[in-house]
This record gives structure tokens, C-alpha cells and sequence, in this order.
């Protein structure tokens, strides 16, 4: 069932993630994966935690994000790579901020999906209020 943040807040995720949002609805869905929603945007999210390296060394947040990946932004505890994707989606416009977000032993992807390609500074804060502590 869907929780409403009605004056914002921090939700505390799992695999020491957070985020802070504006007035939202989130929930956890049965996927596992976790979503927050308002009038006109989304976030998907999802995360995986490992134990380490084989060799028993924990797995860097560059480790985490894969050798393909291009970091290209920084948060509070954590390193990523994001592109904007735009399609069109049953005849409408649709934005999407795609990042891939890691720490120490964690990853997650986050989505954030919008009508609007004004909401782009929107999206980005949403994914910049994304916190992780070992």
C-alpha cells in the first residue's frame, strides 16, 4: 500500500540508501524493486547489494557501476553515471533521467520519468537528494 509524504520527507530504503522528496506517494512494490510518484513524474528504483569480491575485498562503487560505465556525477556517499533518454510513449513525450548510482558493495538504479523537458533541474535534484552510508 502506498505511503503519502504529504510535506516531503526522507525514506529510508535498504543497503544504507535514502531519499529525500517533495510531497509523494511511495511504495514498495512486489517486485521488490521500490517507486515514488506524483501528479507528472515517477522514480523506479532499484538495488542490489553483494558481499564482496571473490577474494573477500569489498567491491568498490566503480566495481559496482561495471568497467562500461562512465562516472559522471557525484552524491553523498556515492558515484554514478546518468544519461536523459527521450521517447514517446502511446503518442506522448516522455522523459526519463536513467542513473546508475554505487557504493561500497551496492548499486541502484534509479529512474526518474516526466512529461516535460523543463522538469529536467527537477530530476537531477531528485537524484542528487539520493544519499548511501556504509
Amino acid at each position: 500500500m502506498a505511503t503519502l509524504l504529504e510535506n516531503g520527507g526522507t525514506v529510508e530504503l535498504w543497503g544504507g540508501w535514502v531519499v529525500t522528496l517533495p510531497h509523494a506517494y511511495h511504495e514498495r512494490n512486489d517486485d521488490g524493486s521500490w517507486s515514488a510518484w506524483s501528479a507528472d513524474w515517477a522514480v523506479d528504483v532499484r538495488i542490489i547489494e553483494v558481499g564482496g569480491q571473490a577474494n573477500g575485498q569489498p567491491a568498490s562503487p566503480e566495481e559496482m557501476l561495471g568497467k562500461e560505465r562512465t562516472v559522471n556525477v557525484r552524491g553523498n556517499g556515492w558515484v554514478g553515471g546518468r544519461e536523459v533518454l527521450h521517447e514517446t510513449d502511446n503518442g506522448r513525450d516522455v522523459y526519463r533521467l536513467a542513473a546508475n548510482l554505487a557504493a561500497t558493495n551496492t548499486a541502484m538504479s534509479f529512474w526518474v520519468s516526466y512529461f516535460e523537458a523543463h522538469q529536467q533541474p527537477f530530476a537531477e535534484e531528485l537524484m542528487l537528494n539520493v544519499a548511501h552510508s556504509n
